[in-house]
């Protein structure tokens, strides 16, 4: 029997066992938080300096607990990504193999959870985020 969508010259054998199609889409987001650091030492940007007021209001619903929907756990772990790609952190020596892992751990982040594990990382090297 033919398979609706499906040329004869395929065999049985190299037909899919259903008709589910994967989709593998990637959807761009633009950055919120610039790739600008602070003069002369590089420093990162204070998530206080933030202006369009998402950033504070994640930071304060995160560290009072509350529920964060998915659009909040992405800027608060933007600004974690932003905050260690800083390039002070290179210059302060040391800790090459602690920064390189917390800048590698910091473009997965994607819940609360990860997100204080990775502050607490960062604290470990003296490194304050917020």
């Amino acid at each position: 029997m033919m398979h609706p969508g499906f040329p004869s010259r395929f065999s049985s054998d190299q037909r899919p066992m259903s008709d589910e199609i994967i989709i593998d889409v990637t959807i761009y987001k633009p950055k919120r938080i610039p790739d600008i650091y602070r003069p002369p030492l590089g420093l990162p940007l204070n998530w206080q300096d933030e202006t369009s007021g998402e950033l504070r209001s994640a930071v304060f619903n995160f560290f009072s607990r509350q529920k964060l929907p998915p659009e909040e756990i992405s800027i608060v772990a933007e600004y974690c990504r932003h905050y260690i790609n800083a390039p002070c952190w290179d210059a302060t020596g040391g800790f090459q193999n602690e920064l390189a892992a917390l800048r590698q751990s910091a473009d997965s982040l994607s819940t609360v959870n990860e997100i204080g594990q990775w502050i607490n990382s960062c604290l470990e090297v003296a490194i304050d985020p917020f």
